[in-house]
């Protein structure tokens, strides 16, 4: 279910039908004629029928509304806990899940995802029941409780043991050797929230770099215990690709313009999330390759990510999440590690 489903649907329906409903069976209540001021002789039952039907639709979607706010930290929420915030397009992208999964004393629910060809974005929802304090795989019994959101001097020992409670700590991956080959994840990263003592939402992000499209996937939500044990729970769920809303290829004017690479033509796409760019590296200078930390693009703003190895040893630089439109021409430009400017490549949209 796409999170704008449900404002869709709503709108649907004019405000003036309603009002027009609600006089219609006011008027009958009052004992009035039912030929009204916006009724023909003989559509009262009509009139009924379509209230009913308009309020059992709001009453669908308001208990909907209320499910989806009880995990408000959402796919775009969790970004707004970083430095940067995703566009508001890619609302129309994201799926929303009911996917889950439960040990004796804890669940999870895959809440949120989105997928395009180079990043899959996905939140689980984890809940302790009334056994578990819930804290990140990074933390241990000894860190405070302000990494849980709470204020105070206490540790998470110290907190869970106050409460009755033991303490659990949990992260979500999608990387599995398979699933690193299904889906071309090569690298991951987790963000979490606690939204309650026992209830957290951990934003998982995979960056791809097999840009084929993808219909399903198996989240691991794995949970490590005061005694060192762990558990995992798998939690099968579809994805949706976000809709391509341009894309071209690009050939470099000088491959050779930076020291140490020789640069292939590039692919760019852009989805609801911003523009990827994609291209191929041959190292002539390992060394002087190795001195290269970041690029940056003037045309796309905000343009992230690095360069990646394959399994066949070739190197692909993978850009994303660059904001703007597709430009006829490129330039990606080059710093070292002092982040002093190197050089560019200009590429030519075919």
């Amino acid at each position: 279910m796409n999170r704008r489903m449900m404002e869709k649907a709503l709108s649907q329906i004019d405000d003036r039908f309603v009002q027009e409903s609600l006089e219609k069976i006011t008027a009958e209540n009052k004992g009035k004629s039912k030929a009204g001021k916006y009724e023909a002789p003989g559509s009262g039952d009509l009139g009924r029928k379509f209230l009913i039907l308009v309020l059992a639709a709001c009453l669908v979607f308001a208990l909907a509304a209320v499910a989806y706010a009880a995990n408000v930290w959402g796919i775009r929420e969790m970004f707004r806990t970083e430095l940067r915030e995703l566009p508001e397009a890619v609302v129309e992208d994201i799926q929303v899940h009911t996917e889950t999964a439960a040990a004796e004393d804890w669940s999870a629910r895959v809440t949120e995802s989105y997928c395009d060809g180079s990043k899959i974005l996905m939140t689980v929802a984890v809940s302790g029941g009334d056994r578990y304090v819930l804290a990140p795989t990074d933390l241990d019994p000894q860190s405070g409780v302000s990494f849980i959101g709470l204020s105070g001097t206490q540790t998470l020992e110290e907190y869970a043991r106050e409460q009755g409670k033991e303490l659990l700590f949990v992260g979500a991956s999608l990387m599995t050797q398979k699933q690193n080959e299904d889906l071309g994840i090569f690298t991951e990263s987790q963000n979490h929230r606690s939204t309650s003592p026992t209830e957290m939402v951990i934003l998982v992000e995979s960056d791809r770099s097999n840009a084929d499209p993808v219909e399903s996937a198996v989240c691991r939500v794995y949970a490590v215990k005061e005694d060192g044990t762990m558990e995992n729970l798998e939690i099968p769920f579809t994805l949706g690709a976000a809709s391509i809303q341009g894309e071209g290829v690009y050939v470099p004017t000088d491959p050779d313009a930076i020291p140490g690479i020789t640069v292939g033509n590039a692919t760019v796409t852009k989805t609801s999330l911003g523009v990827t760019v994609r291209y191929q590296e041959t190292i002539t200078d390992q060394k002087a390759a190795y001195n290269i930390m970041k690029t940056e693009s003037p045309e796309l703003p905000d343009l992230m990510g690095g360069t990646v190895q394959n399994d066949d040893g070739s190197w692909e630089t993978i850009l994303t999440m660059g904001q703007g439109e597709i430009p006829n021409q490129l330039t990606i430009r080059y710093y070292d590690w002092d982040e002093v400017y190197i050089g560019e490549i200009q590429f030519q949209k075919q």
